[in-house]
């Protein structure tokens, strides 16, 4: 298993609504916090979302922003899509690490989250064990 650390794009066997307690399917994440063997992670997907207007939470990354985190295509992560995973191999494979974001990033990351937990929470959906 690669290093899980705060800041961090990663793979991750991310849960799904149908299964919320169980690995899901392999997915980039961002890890947004590391404690007690546990990491909160976002959601990313590289699909296009549909309609106008973006989702509370989300942000869209360009190819060329993707490109300096060492991903292949423009992708969206949602910080509105969240979960709490043990840090295992279970959950997290092996080589999974993609790149770490820089300071700047993370400080505008963790600065939606927490904008998005404190004013919108019941538009956040946390899943995971």
């Amino acid at each position: 298993m690669g290093d899980v650390l705060t800041g961090s794009f990663v793979k991750a066997y991310f849960p799904t609504h149908e299964q919320p307690r169980a690995p899901g399917l392999l997915h980039i994440v961002y890890v947004l916090a590391v404690a007690k063997g546990c990491a909160v992670v976002a959601y990313t997907t590289s699909k296009p979302l549909d309609g106008d207007s973006l989702p509370l939470g989300a942000r869209v990354f360009s190819a060329a922003e993707a490109r300096a985190l060492n991903q292949s295509r423009a992708f969206t992560m949602r910080l509105d899509r969240l979960a709490r995973l043990p840090i295992t191999s279970e959950w997290f494979p092996d080589g999974g690490t993609i790149s770490l974001a820089g300071p700047g990033l993370q400080a505008e990351l963790q600065a939606q989250v927490e904008v998005l937990l404190k004013r919108h929470r019941e538009h956040v959906v946390t899943l995971g064990p």
